[in-house]
């Protein structure tokens, strides 16, 4: 008996093109960062800087990023033009732009305990022009930036048991979820008034990231409306789903043996899924409105220290 999806491959085939052949050109890569990689640290001594390696190839060390107190929350972009995290001399939260300029965001500083630091999450929309403050301090306040300004964009009230998950494709809304059982998704402006809320179909809803629970992952769409999900199983492969009108969109096959572990949205009709095997890192594009799948790049991700992928 073929599969619903099996039919689907027929009619929209997944199209695997090897790195060489899908590789943008080296000026378009320029500058941007393919990942952030933070190395293990010795005890009694200061922790190695941040490294950041750009999709060409090419590598820079951000001298201003190391820290003696353990692991400390770090962000890179979708398109990889823009990295976040707390700058050692003042303890501020910074952006680096691809001009090389770190501005200070608002007036948030790295938080003094251990365990705070580790826990704190930096969110950046996909172009990284919005940056969201996630705190580990009791509060559940989620605080969003404009990372060209520094100016606080707005806050989100406080919802204790809600996942912020991250921003829509244009960084104009934010996805949450609440719940856990029976999970809820929650669609908000920067200011954080409600949107949407809905409580999805059990295929859907049983796919949205939550803290703790591993192998979700979620993303909306520029327009708040749409929510692609990766859906696991004997048919893998990503489901698009309406908050709004609560309909099925789409539901397009993933190549073999993809699972993802992030997903960001990088175009009107473009899904893009990062997923991660044996220390091979392959990147994929999906169309959800022709329904098919075509691999970006594949890359060897560190084999030690902390890497933050762009786009989380």
């Amino acid at each position: 008996m073929i599969s619903k999806w099996a039919a689907a491959v027929a009619v929209f085939p997944v199209v695997m093109l090897p790195f060489s052949a899908t590789a943008a050109p080296a000026a378009a890569q320029a500058g941007v960062i393919r990942y952030a990689v933070q190395k293990s640290c010795e005890k009694g001594r200061a922790c190695p800087a941040l490294r950041l390696v750009r999709a060409d190839g090419s590598a820079r060390t951000l001298g201003d990023t190391s820290s003696d107190e353990g692991a400390v929350p770090v962000a890179v972009s979708a398109d990889g033009r823009r990295v976040a995290y707390f700058r050692k001399k003042d303890r501020r939260l910074v952006v680096r732009g691809a001009d090389g300029r770190a501005r200070a965001v608002g007036g948030v500083r790295q938080p003094r305990n251990e365990a705070g630091v580790d826990e704190t999450r930096l969110l950046l929309s996909p172009d990284g022009g919005k940056l969201a403050y996630v705190p580990n301090d009791g509060e559940h306040r989620v605080r969003v930036f404009d990372t060209a300004t520094g100016r606080k964009a707005g806050t989100l009230p406080a919802a204790s048991g809600a996942w912020t998950v991250g921003f829509s494709g244009d960084g104009g809304e934010v996805l949450l979820v609440r719940g856990y059982d029976v999970r809820e998704a929650v669609v908000a402006d920067l200011r954080g008034r409600t949107l949407r809320r809905v409580v999805p179909p059990q295929v859907v809803g049983a796919n949205l990231p939550v803290d703790g629970a591993e192998g979700k992952v979620a993303a909306l769409a520029a327009d708040g409306r749409r929510l692609a999900v990766y859906v696991p199983g004997d048919d893998p492969g990503v489901l698009v789903y309406d908050v709004a009108s609560g309909a099925q969109v789409t539901r397009v096959p993933l190549p073999a043996g993809v699972v993802p572990v992030a997903a960001t949205w990088t175009g009107a009709d473009e899904v893009t899924v990062r997923a991660e095997r044996a220390g091979l890192v392959t990147t994929v594009a999906v169309d959800v409105a022709a329904g098919t799948a075509r691999t970006v790049s594949t890359y060897r991700a560190p084999r030690s220290g902390r890497v933050y992928h762009a786009g989380g």
